[in-house]
This record gives C-alpha cells, sequence and structure tokens, in this order.
C-alpha cells in the first residue's frame, strides 16, 4: 500500500476516535458485557503475565484484565493520542498501577521478542493499515505458545456486492477492510497462529441518513440488505454486523 495512503488512513482514524471514543454513543454501542466475558476466558490471564491490548481505544478492555487480574500486566496501544492520555488517567483514579498505556500507530510495534504472553484486539483488525505486519509483529512479540484473542464485524458471506466496506469507508474513521470470517482465519493462520476456539456475536451500528448513505442503499440488492437486518427511519439507519471472536495460538516464537 502506498506509505501515503497509509499515513492519511492511520491520520483519520486518530481524529476520528479522539472525537468519540469517550462519547455516550460510542460507549453503548461497542459495550458487550457478555462477549467481553467469554473473551476474557479465551484470553485467561494468568499471574505475572504480560498482556497487550492492541487497538485498546477507551480502555474497555485493558482495564476490565487490569481490574480483575491485579496479578498481571496489560499494556495498551492505540492510534489515538488524546483517548491514551485518558486512558492513562483513567487507570491511574481506578489505582490500577497494572495498566499501562502508549501510542501506537498499529503497524511496527516497539516491543522486544516474546514481550506478551498474550495478546487482545478487539474492534480494531478493520482499522489496520498493513494487517499482515501488524500479525508478523504479532507473532514476534507474542511468545510462543502465546494466545492471541481477535473480535472484529466480518463482511457476510451474502455480501457479494461488497457492500459492507464501501458503508464503512462513508463514515470516515479510518476503516481499511472487513474481511469474510473464513478470509479473515485464513489471514492470521497464514502468519503462524493456529485457531483453537471461536464463537459469534453482533454489534448494531446507527447511522445518520444521508444522500450519500441512500444513494448506496439504493444500489445495493436487498438481498445484501436483508443480511445485515437494515432498519431505515426518518433521520438514521441500523443496520447489525456479525462479530467473528476467535482464539489463536501462536504455533511459533519469532525470537
Amino acid at each position: 500500500m502506498d506509505p501515503k495512503k497509509i499515513e492519511a488512513q492511520i491520520a483519520e482514524a486518530a481524529r476520528s476516535f479522539d472525537a468519540e471514543l469517550f462519547t455516550k454513543d460510542y460507549i453503548e454501542t461497542t459495550s458487550d458485557s457478555a462477549q467481553l466475558v467469554r473473551l476474557l476466558s479465551f484470553l485467561s490471564p494468568r499471574r505475572d503475565q504480560v498482556i497487550l491490548d492492541l487497538g485498546t481505544g477507551n480502555g474497555y478492555v485493558a482495564v476490565a484484565i487490569a481490574s480483575a487480574h491485579p496479578e498481571c500486566r496489560v499494556i495498551g496501544v492505540d492510534i489515538a493520542a488524546q483517548a491514551i492520555d485518558r486512558d492513562i488517567e483513567q487507570a491511574r483514579i481506578q489505582g490500577l498501577a497494572n495498566a499501562n498505556f502508549q501510542r501506537c500507530d498499529g503497524v511496527r510495534l516497539p516491543f522486544a521478542y516474546d514481550h506478551f504472553d498474550a495478546a487482545i484486539c478487539r474492534y480494531a483488525f478493520h482499522h489496520l493499515p498493513q494487517p499482515e505486519t501488524t500479525l508478523d509483529e504479532l507473532g514476534r512479540t507474542v511468545r510462543s505458545g502465546g494466545r492471541l484473542v481477535l473480535a472484529d464485524a466480518i463482511r457476510d458471506d451474502a455480501d457479494d456486492v461488497d457492500f459492507v466496506n464501501r458503508f464503512q469507508e462513508m463514515n470516515r474513521d479510518g476503516h481499511v477492510r472487513m474481511h469474510r470470517d473464513t478470509d479473515l482465519i485464513d489471514l492470521v493462520s497464514r502468519h503462524g497462529f493456529d485457531l483453537i476456539e471461536r464463537f459469534e456475536s453482533s454489534i448494531v451500528f446507527s447511522r445518520e441518513r444521508t444522500a450519500e448513505y441512500d444513494d448506496l442503499l439504493a444500489r445495493t440488492p436487498e438481498r445484501v440488505l436483508q443480511a445485515y437486518s437494515l432498519a431505515v427511519a426518518e433521520r438514521e439507519m441500523n443496520l447489525r454486523f456479525r462479530i467473528l471472536n476467535a482464539l489463536f495460538v501462536n504455533r511459533q516464537g519469532r525470537g
């Protein structure tokens, strides 16, 4: 990918998420306590482990891990600098000395070989501008046998016109690509991780109706819109995306 395009996508994502990560609407949309419990079960934190939260956002996952497992150390990274500052303050207020946050573009990870015992990436993978590089970096920084927990929205199998990616690009938040579940699993597997277990959840996105969105809907086959449970009201529209929640294990370290 063109380095200038990557830089533009990273900047776009940083601007968007700095503005919305701590808003009430964003928190309500992305919070899912039942999913979180199962993801933490996949992660299975243990004493003295160091865990990476890649794309930590508002710290939803990192804070949950740090709170429930004070014997672990959690490092949350994200492109949104203002959000990272708020995460640091949130951890300080809650007395979570085992939670650290720092800015990172998600392409190259500023950590040593085998630095982490496990990593989690929730709702951020489709924003990564160079996912193959990031997966190599995860393979390098997560120890051999370490866990990778990935949760991300997926393109429905019925979506043969790539509607979901066109829809997401219109939000201008640094979106790169949502994959079909089989393609996403294959991508991660090609970079040294074996799939162990998976489950599905879902998330509903609301968008304000605009002429641009209406035009996209008009050009999209009804069967595709039905696959995403499209509901259109006078001023807004809702779509439901399936979420692939997957546990992988690093089959070999890169150190």
